[in-house]
């Protein structure tokens, strides 16, 4: 994959333990994690569409260098949406993260 077709920067949104409580439970809270280069495409065509049987949402396949720390926990924020990831597939030397907008 060439690195020039990288031209927008994602962020990556997670759940971080910040610390306990005085009980002991674990403190989370979501938090910007990393801001990586990605190629966002917009997939289109009838297959892709009808493939869960919604046609409705929008849906994006974000392609960015692997990371291990992404997976169905975590959101993508671009291109003014907020994205819930669906599946994380290798692709060559990158993953494609196919995603839904919330």
């Amino acid at each position: 994959m060439d690195p020039g077709e990288f031209n927008t920067r994602v962020s990556l949104v997670m759940d971080v333990q910040l610390g306990r409580d005085a009980a002991g439970a674990p403190i989370i809270e979501r938090r910007e994690v990393a801001r990586p280069w990605a190629k966002l495409t917009y997939p289109g065509g009838r297959e892709f569409l009808s493939q869960d049987g919604v046609a409705t949402e929008k849906k994006a396949v974000i392609r960015m260098y692997a990371r291990r720390d992404v997976d169905q926990k975590t959101t993508i924020v671009a291109a003014g949406h907020t994205w819930d990831v669906k599946d994380v597939r290798p692709f060559d030397d990158v993953i494609e993260v196919h995603a839904v907008a919330q």
